[in-house]
């Protein structure tokens, strides 16, 4: 197989490069601060064509933004990072170039998009939902026209509330807090209905799964 990934940690990047799977395999690793006005630039830098197997999104805020931004390349297979505390409706945190998950808020709890978000353009991009992981934070998806017996699941039936608790109280340590308490902490902030594309507060649009 062959690969690239990229990461905004030159670190990170750094530690794959050094690692044996980096020489073992015909990988790419780049460190590169992605937005939706170079990922289709950086993808094409990997000289893979349009037709790759599986594409990866995980980037703890504008996953949504990035996915609808591609344009480059139609992956058979598409796993992306949704934030469960959004619920079902279609609603994403507005987009922001230089967005920073732990920055945007103290909570860490503000980022990323709904499933319903990942779902509405998934059927727009020509994707089946099949499903989510049982921490509640990747969603699955697979092209429609390669799909041959699979069958997508409703939103209702894919989706899977995170159980971990990562909230930060404001001095950034580890609160705990759990169950829909967590949207408390960040109902007051703006997102997307990205359907309509109505701006309006968690709180405002945010329905229980």
């Amino acid at each position: 197989w062959r690969g690239m990934v990229l990461d905004a940690s030159a670190s990170d990047i750094q530690y794959i490069q050094r690692h044996r799977i980096f020489w073992q395999y015909d990988l790419q690793a780049k460190s590169a601060w992605i937005t939706r006005e170079n990922i289709n630039e950086l993808l094409q830098s990997s000289g893979f064509g349009d037709d790759v197997g599986l594409l990866s999104i995980d980037i703890d805020g504008n996953d949504y933004w990035i996915w609808e931004a591609i344009e480059s390349i139609r992956p058979r297979i598409v796993i992306v990072e949704y934030n469960s505390l959004l619920g079902l409706q279609p609603i994403a945190v507005p987009y922001k170039k230089d967005f920073a998950r732990t920055a945007s808020h103290y909570s860490n709890l503000y980022y990323g998009s709904s499933l319903g978000a990942l779902h509405h353009l998934a059927q727009k991009k020509g994707y089946l939902l099949l499903g989510s992981n049982v921490w509640g934070h990747n969603a699955f998806f697979i092209r429609a026209d390669i799909a041959g017996e699979f069958r997508g699941l409703a939103l209702r039936d894919a989706y899977v509330e995170s159980k971990f608790r990562e909230s930060r109280n404001s001095e950034g340590k580890l609160s705990y807090v759990r169950g829909n308490d967590r949207i408390q902490l960040i109902k007051h902030l703006p997102v997307v209905q990205v359907v309509s594309g109505e701006t309006g507060k968690i709180g405002e649009l945010w329905a229980a799964p």
